[in-house]
């Protein structure tokens, strides 16, 4: 075999790690686009005290948490395009929901009905399954590109 040969199929099996990633990536994107879009769609209902004044599903939305969701989901959409940018989404999905679910548990824990995100617990799971699924995909992605680097030498 050719060292240009060679060079190519070491090439290719780089690229192969994770793979998987950038599908899954632009799955969780596209859901979370989806939650937005939906909450800006939802009509107000007259829901009394911090049980939220719109809902989508189970989940509470308001237009600063809906202009989150949306970005996200922008967000994991481009990430999508490339491996690098798909691991650097789950460590920010990891970081940013870990944030998100810590804020949500006291806010929904200290009933705040000025709260401007009005958070409540569907949200909360959401939001910490989401930080868990970053970690648990940054992970493993950045394990399988290495194996891939490893294995290319």
């Amino acid at each position: 075999m050719s060292s240009a040969e060679s060079g190519s199929s070491t090439g290719t099996r780089t690229r192969a790690g994770a793979s998987w990633l950038r599908p899954v990536v632009a799955v969780l994107g596209l859901l979370y686009l989806a939650l937005g879009i939906a909450g800006f769609l939802t009509p107000e209902t007259a829901a009394v005290g911090h049980e939220t004044s719109r809902a989508v599903w189970i989940f509470s939305v308001t237009p600063l948490l809906n202009l989150v969701h949306a970005a996200v989901g922008v967000l994991g959409l481009l990430a999508a395009t490339r491996r690098t940018g798909a691991i650097i989404y789950c460590w920010v999905l990891f970081v940013g929901f870990t944030g998100m679910t810590a804020y949500g548990i006291l806010a929904t824990a200290l009933v705040n009905p000025e709260d401007p995100i009005n958070l409540n617990w569907a949200d909360n799971w959401l939001h910490g399954l989401t930080a868990v699924a970053g970690l648990v995909l940054g992970i493993v992605a950045a394990r399988a590109v290495n194996r891939a680097a490893a294995q290319a030498r």
